[in-house]
């Protein structure tokens, strides 16, 4: 099975605004080829040095396109543009001296013209540089070949020129897709043309409350706890755990505050609420939203007043599993209406698993590399929960993040026998074992604390 090293492709290339639209060409087909792209303005950390920001990144990347057409003299100062080359050398050094992974990379090497590198840059008249002449079909062949050529993707990669087309219909759709979004009209970031090749992609989609949910294809794999091959349909697992600021919203929509207050009425929505509880039979849900009329202090973070725990950013805690449910309940009606009452819900521990090890079983999110302190947030590295999203290198394949560490995750199923509920992932104070994605642990629904959290998953119905 493909690993995250194996599906991500490093892009280097000039950012400026005459390559843009070749840029964007590269990032779509990246990711309609089944890949990940990866580049230097990812992520943007004024605190990090920029060359060790990018061979952090060659480093996790078994491909790389690197178009060095541009290094004509500057305009404004008359001095070539060494970038492209550069880390192209890193690259290349990257595979002759590094790891047995690292001599697996792959270069595609681009070029205007296919011999023009030639005149600057002849140490690389042996590589096979191709030429684009600055042509969205050409590039896009190009790297469509070179990937498909891996053969390590687990589904069959569509001819450049079907990808071409679907480019020229996304390229057409922008206007409407970024209204939807809510972005600028030009001038997008890195992570706003990300936003936009998956939402049109389908790889992911965002909720009334803009958290953002990622498509995991379904399949086989062995569920640990079992033994046995199970099946997962596709779903979308959203990308980070339900933060404070998110919550929020949903207490504030009880106490008949904020823009979803005058959408839907927060009596009614108790009173919907109650039905839905009463069919989830032998859980106590019903008689919990029972004993307090006052659903904002029924359901509200045990931790909103701690200033370890009560960032917006962070992960709400201090949640039971009924106000777990509740939460997503509130998202299905927002949606539909209250037509769907389970179109958002908690994961199973079957579907947790499954999203956190992939169809390869790995022992932890990222793999089957032993935890750190720059994969996740455990025992002895903080003494609290931190920022959603703060570790990239712990994400899985398909850019899950804190699937291990900062808050155990409630599950939709219950171990019955001794009537408590699945959790997965472990906390910011658990020990290492506990971010295994086979580990787990039990609580009862009622029960809360500074180290349970919860995460969301969205019906697919791409089945």
């Amino acid at each position: 099975m493909p690993t995250a090293y194996d599906l991500s492709v490093f892009i280097n290339c000039p950012f400026d605004t005459g390559y843009i639209p070749l840029f964007d060409v590269i990032l779509f087909t990246i990711y309609k080829c089944g890949f990940r792209p990866r580049c230097a303005s990812e992520v943007e950390d004024s605190g990090q040095v920029r060359i060790e920001k990018i061979n952090k990144i060659i480093e996790e990347c078994r491909c790389g396109i690197h178009d060095i057409s541009k290094t004509e003299l500057d305009v404004n100062n008359n001095l070539p543009r060494f970038n492209m080359p550069f880390e192209l050398g890193l690259f290349l050094g990257a595979k002759r001296f590094g790891s047995k992974q690292q001599k697996l990379k792959v270069l595609i090497i681009l070029d205007k013209e296919r011999h023009s590198f030639h005149k600057y840059i002849s140490d690389i008249s042996g590589q096979d540089v191709k030429s684009h002449n600055n042509n969205p079909a050409k590039l896009i062949k190009c790297i469509r070949d070179a990937l498909n050529s891996l053969g390590i993707n687990d589904d069959p990669i569509p001819g450049a020129d079907v990808i071409y087309d679907n480019y020229k219909k996304f390229k057409s759709s922008q206007p409407d897709l970024k209204k939807k979004l809510q972005l600028d009209r030009r001038n997008n970031s890195y992570a706003d043309k990300v936003a936009l090749v998956e939402r049109w992609l389908k790889f992911m989609l965002f909720d009334k409350l803009k958290a953002h949910y990622i498509l995991i294809k379904g399949g086989l794999f062995a569920y640990s706890l079992t033994e046995r091959q199970e099946t997962v349909s596709n779903l979308y697992m959203a990308k980070f755990t339900v933060t404070n600021r998110l919550y929020r919203e949903f207490i504030n929509y009880l106490l008949g505050k904020g823009a979803f207050a005058s959408v839907l009425s927060p009596e009614i929505f108790r009173n919907k609420l109650l039905e839905f509880a009463k069919t989830i039979h032998g859980t106590g849900f019903y008689d919990f939203l029972q004993g307090d009329p006052n659903l904002a202090m029924r359901l509200c973070s045990a931790y909103d007043d701690d200033k370890r725990f009560n960032k917006s950013d962070q992960p709400v805690v201090g949640v039971s599993w009924y106000a777990a449910k509740a939460y997503c309940y509130w998202l299905s009606y927002l949606e539909t209406d209250g037509m769907h009452s389970c179109l958002y819900r908690l994961p199973t521990a079957i579907e947790w698993e499954y999203t956190a090890s992939g169809k390869d079983s790995r022992s932890y999110p990222w793999g089957d590399s032993v935890p750190t302190p720059k994969k996740a947030n455990y025992k002895s590295t903080t003494d609290a929960t931190t920022i959603a999203g703060r570790y990239p290198e712990g994400a899985t394949p398909e850019g899950l993040y804190d699937m291990a560490g900062n808050v155990w995750e409630w599950m939709d199923n219950w171990r019955n026998e001794e009537e408590k509920v699945f959790l997965r992932g472990g906390s910011w104070d658990t020990t290492p074992d506990d971010l295994r994605c086979s580990a787990f642990d039990f609580q009862r629904p009622f029960y809360s604390s500074s180290e349970i959290g919860f995460r969301v998953v969205r019906y697919s119905e791409q089945q």
